[in-house]
């Protein structure tokens, strides 16, 4: 490494758990800590994750219903850019539901 070289706060850290300045619990402790410093994108965390899937599966269910609704109230209303909407709505919506399941 070059002396004008500033090494990141992870080589830096790795650095001194190599040299056995830092112990192992202490190594990852930090190393947890570098990784969840305000700025950086973080990952939802793990146990999350179903709750998320469900909440968006919920939205993405109501959202047909409500394009459906939306078709007819929108020729009957003569509003043609809600019957248009809820056309586009009832094609994106499934397709993204069929998505979800498909990467699970």
């Amino acid at each position: 490494m070059d002396a004008g070289e500033n090494p990141s706060p992870k080589e830096e850290l790795h650095r001194l758990y190599a040299e056995g300045k830092v112990s192992q619990s202490q190594y990852t402790e930090l190393l947890e800590a570098l990784e969840t410093l305000p700025g950086r994108p973080s990952s939802p965390p793990a146990h999350r994750e179903p709750e998320f899937r469900a909440f968006r599966k919920r939205i993405l269910i109501a959202s047909c219903v409500i394009s459906a609704i939306g078709i007819p109230a929108g020729l009957l209303l003569k509003l043609p850019y809600v019957a248009i909407l809820g056309i586009i709505g009832l094609i994106v919506a499934p397709l993204k539901l069929h998505r979800m399941r498909r990467s699970t």
